[in-house]
């Protein structure tokens, strides 16, 4: 009987330098995944790769790991590299058995439809590229810091002059209206999505697609730039704030549009728009403020290492001089991790107060009204056409309300869940201690 065959490095494995503010240095990792479903990807210490060549086919694990041992003297004891080979780098399919199929072996814990429920293309990468690199123009330094500055200016005429001389009555809009708001945001969320394309496009990254998914409960479109991974640092962060840049323009054309027709409609669609910015900078949703922090600042597992820093603050709290830090950043990532899950939070809870003052609590304090004014149409006498304008006017109110109450439930239960495992882990600690 002839032994079984040594395990070897996977030979379709593809390594990339990955530009990160890790405290060491880290290669990105590309396999074709097992099911068949497209390519996985994923960032490693540099060190496990070393570990890896260790494993050419003519040593068993134990061989292997103690090869690494004398040829690298590593901080970590033989038990935890060879736990690491068995548990990590053989399930990943880095490192693969002899007679193994190096194709059908690439996994990953995230499914190929991630953090969305349904996950769908809309736009294929034949008709997005051409647009993408006709429109690579407006990622040059000149038209960006003009677009930036357009973005300041309407924000400070919307908030600051707008809302302060003038009362706007959003419960007065009629279903028309709506639907053209609701037309408004799928318009402004297509520009978003050309607006990554575009800065994919600007930096020579290929077959981008844009599709539509579902998002816990809201509908959103995405687009594929997993090009962009190989990218430096800043380049990355471009791609990510492209989308917001594209979608500010958007605003730009709203704002232009009330000022120009004199109609609220098209400033309560910049409101809803804005708000659909907002939520991209929430530190709590992997959108794109999650992934300019992750890429700009290099923070591998942006949410892994937000939750760390949160357990080393309460921990640190709690036992004083007595917390050995878990976190691998460097100083100057953890403080950038800091300000932007406050800052994030602030920003994020500021625009979400003003859509509920100037939005929720009109519907609610106008629906009283509305119902006994609607009733007392009715009763004198109604078509079936004002019978169902009427109950589609008062669906749309009902579920502004039903909308922001689910909103406000999923943050606070996010929250609600990230602070109790925070909590979890800090007592433990304190136990220990």
């Amino acid at each position: 009987m002839s032994p079984d065959p040594l395990p070897i490095v996977n030979p379709l494995l593809e390594v990339s330098d990955f530009d990160s503010d890790a405290g060491r240095p880290m290669k990105l990792c590309k396999l074709p995944r097992g099911d068949g479903q497209g390519e996985v990807r994923f960032a490693v210490p540099a060190e496990y790769l070393e570990l890896a060549r260790a494993f050419d086919g003519s040593r068993d694990v134990d061989a292997a790991v103690q090869a690494y041992i004398d040829g690298h003297a590593p901080a970590r004891e033989k038990a935890w590299l060879t736990r690491l080979v068995l548990e990590s780098l053989m399930p990943k399919g880095i490192i693969i058995g002899g007679d193994q199929d190096p194709g059908s072996v690439g996994a990953s814990s995230q499914s190929t439809k991630a953090f969305l429920h349904i996950k769908l293309p809309l736009i294929k990468a034949s008709v997005v590229e051409p647009v993408a690199r006709t429109l690579s123009f407006m990622f040059r330094p000149t038209a960006m810091l003009l677009g930036l500055s357009l973005f300041i200016a309407t924000h400070v005429y919307v908030y600051g002059v707008l809302f302060r001389h003038q009362h706007f009555d959003f419960s007065q809009l009629d279903i028309a209206s709506v639907l053209l708001m609701m037309l408004f945001s799928t318009l402004a969320t297509t520009c978003h999505e050309f607006g990554h394309a575009t800065a994919a496009a600007h930096f020579g990254c290929r077959n981008m697609t844009i599709g539509w998914g579902m998002y816990l409960i809201y509908t959103v479109q995405w687009t594929n730039v997993s090009d962009a991974w190989k990218l430096p640092r800043w380049q990355r962060a471009v791609i990510d704030i492209g989308g917001v840049y594209f979608e500010s323009l958007f605003l730009v054309v709203l704002l232009a549009a009330h000022l120009w027709t004199g109609n609220p409609v098209y400033l309560f669609g910049f409101i809803f728009v804005d708000l659909s910015i907002a939520t991209t900078f929430n530190p709590f949703l992997r959108m794109d403020g999650y992934w300019l922090v992750s890429d700009l600042f290099g923070i591998v597992n942006l949410r892994k290492q937000q939750e760390i820093w949160w357990q080393d603050l309460m921990a640190r709290l709690l036992l004083r001089d007595g917390h050995a830090p878990r976190s691998t950043l460097s100083r100057r990532a953890k403080w950038v991790l800091g300000l932007y899950t406050v800052l994030g939070t602030l920003f994020i809870g500021y625009v979400m107060l003003t859509m509920f003052r100037v939005v929720v609590l009109s519907v609610i304090a106008n629906l009283p009204a509305f119902v006994g004014e609607t009733w007392r149409q009715l009763a004198s006498g109604a078509t079936l056409l004002a019978v169902l304008h009427a109950l589609m006017e008062f669906t749309w109110r009902v579920l502004v309300i039903v909308g922001a109450g689910l909103t406000f439930w999923n943050i606070g239960k996010g929250l609600f869940a990230l602070f109790g495992r925070v909590r979890t882990v800090a007592a433990a600690a304190a136990g220990r201690a």
